[in-house]
């Protein structure tokens, strides 16, 4: 590698002492002590000061500018999305991103730590995780996370250098607080609930193609999309946005779609949307996700299988317990729920105040059976005269995927009968495979839900979990302790 020249070096300082005296400036404050005042070409000391003491003075003042020094500071978003905004500050402000550093442990040398974090479906980046050195500040760089006792995880960074630097420091700070402000990966996208979250493919779902019935729809856009649309309007008539909503109704509704179509409602319309998926992630930790994040929509599924040491209370009045007991005023979160078990659901929860709504996600009536044909059956194969209202009593009682099935049965009876081609349905071709899934659903509606428990299982997983809960880890990135929850992630 060529030496630089000294024209080379000199221009490399310039430019380093330039982005020096950015960053001080962004710190509210010039590249000076308080104790010390840079100004003019003379140099002025105090009436009372002796040349002695004034030499002294400036010995130990600047032994104390150049001391190593600590300065940290933590904030309010997720790790790995902090680490990212360090990364783009950095090179931002430097045009490099720092040199991660080998670490020395009891066990040797550890390489140096380069985290890969994703930042949107099926797209990631590598930042610098654990030590980094940053030769423009003469100094080292501790990149990691702090668990917090009200928040979680969240992104801590320590830098060790001179004192001289504490305003270029503050400095960065501001740097790093704008770019979490303005670029974080996670605020405005649909998340799932890790502790480290990855991102919700919504591409999958086409809303065209989820139905429901007329009432549902109406409910649906009345309490949960309008809200997403129109946060502006609710902010400015002073209307709650933080409300729960609970979608009870049997299985195959288009319970968990619903979900997706919140989650592109969500992301369309700058609301952080999280899926708390169940029996995987921790509830309580992705609420105060939720509530970094906000506006946000948190979905959580099935929510009667959660679990409580007090059997009175089920997973919906826990959860509303939580919610409630988000009280900061401007709060926008909004809790959507599923069901399978109405039944399950203490009285005292379906009261205003507790459950905002409650929608029944059920069978399709005349008008969502006449949307699924239409939507799902080429016009050309679709007569004009079909009686949908004969159509919808032969599917009397259907959910929508048993809807859908007998519309796929009516074509493949049409190609059946005319040899690998579709002719024009007729109201019987629907009626007909209708009446031939009858007893398939009344089957389905006899059969017992789940098999019984398994005794030895459940107390394995009692033993492992209390294992695991008294069992500390350390994440070699900050060197604080965290604990590992058997099911629930870290926390």
């Amino acid at each position: 590698m060529a030496r630089m020249t000294k024209e080379e070096r000199e221009a490399a300082e310039a430019r380093r002492q330039e982005i020096l005296q950015t960053l001080a400036e962004l710190s509210g404050s010039q590249m000076t002590d308080d104790q010390v005042e840079r100004k003019g070409t003379r140099l002025v000391l105090p009436e009372t000061m002796e040349i002695g003491d004034a030499v002294e003075f400036l010995v130990d003042y600047r032994e104390r500018q150049e001391a190593d020094t600590e300065f940290s500071r933590t904030f309010r978003y997720r790790p790995h999305d902090g680490a990212v905004a360090l990364q783009r500050a950095l090179v931002r402000v430097t045009g490099t991103t720092g040199q991660p550093k080998a670490t020395w442990t009891f066990f040797g040398k550890e390489p140096p730590e380069l985290r890969t974090i994703p930042v949107g479906v099926n797209e990631t980046i590598q930042v610098p995780w654990g030590r980094i050195g940053v030769p423009m500040l003469e100094g080292t760089m501790v990149v990691g996370a702090v668990n917090d006792r009200t928040w979680g995880p969240l992104f801590h960074v320590t830098i060790v250098c001179p004192r001289k630097y504490k305003n270029v420091i503050e400095g960065l700070w501001v740097v790093v607080a704008d770019e979490l402000e303005t670029g974080s990966i996670y605020k405005g996208k649909a998340i799932d609930g890790q502790t480290d979250p990855d991102f919700v493919d919504l591409t999958g779902v086409d809303r065209e193609q989820v139905i429901y019935s007329d009432e549902a729809q109406a409910q649906l856009e009345a309490n949960i999309w309008s809200v997403l649309r129109h946060t502006e309007a609710l902010r400015r008539y002073k209307l709650p946005r933080k409300r729960a909503v609970l979608l009870e109704g049997p299985y195959g509704t288009g319970k968990t779609l619903t979900g997706f179509l919140t989650a592109q409602e969500a992301v369309e319309n700058g609301w952080t949307y999280l899926y708390c998926r169940p029996s995987r992630d921790d509830f309580i930790q992705v609420m105060n996700t939720a509530r970094l994040y906000q506006p946000a929509v948190v979905f959580f599924e099935d929510i009667d299988g959660m679990s409580s040491e007090d059997q009175t209370r089920d997973g919906i009045s826990i959860l509303l317990d939580l919610f409630d007991g988000i009280t900061a005023k401007g709060t926008e979160i909004m809790a959507v729920l599923t069901t399978n078990h109405k039944e399950r659901i203490h009285k005292g929860m379906i009261r205003p105040g507790r459950l905002d709504s409650v929608i029944h996600i059920g069978a399709l009536d005349q008008g969502g059976v006449q949307r699924m044909i239409e939507v799902t059956v080429p016009a050309r194969l679709r007569p004009d005269e079909l009686d949908y209202e004969a159509i919808h009593q032969a599917m009397e009682g259907y959910l929508p995927a048993f809807v859908k099935e007998a519309i796929d049965r009516a074509m493949r009876y049409s190609i059946a009968r005319n040899n690998g081609e579709v002719s024009e349905l007729s109201t019987e071709d629907f009626v007909n495979s209708a009446m031939g899934l009858r007893a398939q659903l009344e089957l389905m509606e006899g059969a017992a839900e789940t098999r019984p428990p398994d005794p030895v299982g459940v107390a394995l997983r009692k033993e492992f979990t209390e294992v695991i809960d008294q069992s500390p880890i350390v994440d070699p990135g900050d060197n604080h302790v965290l604990t590992l929850t058997a099911g629930n992630g870290t926390s």
